[in-house]
């Protein structure tokens, strides 16, 4: 299915969910196959983050098969492959791809936060009805969601260049890097990734009846301490 280029674009951040490849770091806890599971359902369930009227784009690495089973089960999507190089080499390409079609409001956003609310996403494309950026900041210091007016490329091209990514400052550098190229920021709610078993406690308190990773859990969740098998 073909998106429309004029809509106002959401920009997925993904993977093809192979074992060994997604939620490593959730091994002590899950197998890798569980931890793909898993990953699989986080995916289902951001991908349905996208407002009404909001077309929708996975932006994905080059894998073996990527573009042929994730186009098969996301069939109302598009999906795309990322560049090489750093987060923000990646980040810079979709946005300018989505600016080049027209697009005049366009949000990035992960795939590590399944209960992410969607309101979030909602008020991240309201806040660029007229200004020029939103960020929703991450409780690790990142973020999980940047968005952009298409006014402000490519000035906004700044946020990523030299952006230290993966650390607990990027955060706070992007709204720094923001104040000084004149770009007036919405600051959104903070949320939190799941990327370690420390995180999925709190996953599962918050997960919705009927999400996909609800479901996941269910038959992944380890039993409590002391159950019997």
């Amino acid at each position: 299915m073909s998106v429309d280029g004029t809509r106002p674009r959401l920009l997925v951040f993904g993977r093809l969910p192979e074992p060994g490849y997604v939620k490593t770091r959730l091994h002590p806890e899950l197998t890798r196959e569980g931890s793909a599971v898993l990953y699989e359902a986080f995916l289902d369930d951001v991908m349905k983050l996208a407002p009404d009227g909001v077309a929708v784009e996975l932006w994905v690495p080059d894998r073996p098969g990527a573009m042929e089973r994730l186009g098969s089960r996301y069939p109302a999507a598009r999906v795309r492959l990322q560049p090489g190089g750093s987060l923000g080499d990646r980040l810079e390409m979709a946005f300018a791809r989505a600016f080049s079609d027209g697009v005049d409001r366009a949000v990035a956003l992960g795939s590590d936060h399944p209960t992410l609310p969607a309101d979030f996403v909602v008020r991240a494309f309201d806040a660029l009805a007229d200004r020029p950026m939103a960020l929703g900041p991450s409780l690790d210091g990142g973020y999980y969601a940047v968005g952009l007016r298409g006014s402000a490329w490519p000035r906004a091209r700044g946020l990523f260049a030299g952006a230290p990514w993966s650390t607990s400052g990027l955060f706070t550098w992007t709204r720094a890097r923001a104040a000084s190229l004149r770009l007036d920021c919405v600051e959104l709610p903070p949320w939190y990734d799941v990327d370690r078993p420390a995180d999925l406690a709190r996953m599962a308190g918050d997960l919705t009846e009927g999400s996909a990773t609800a479901g996941a859990w269910a038959r992944l969740a380890p039993p409590p301490a002391g159950a019997e098998g």
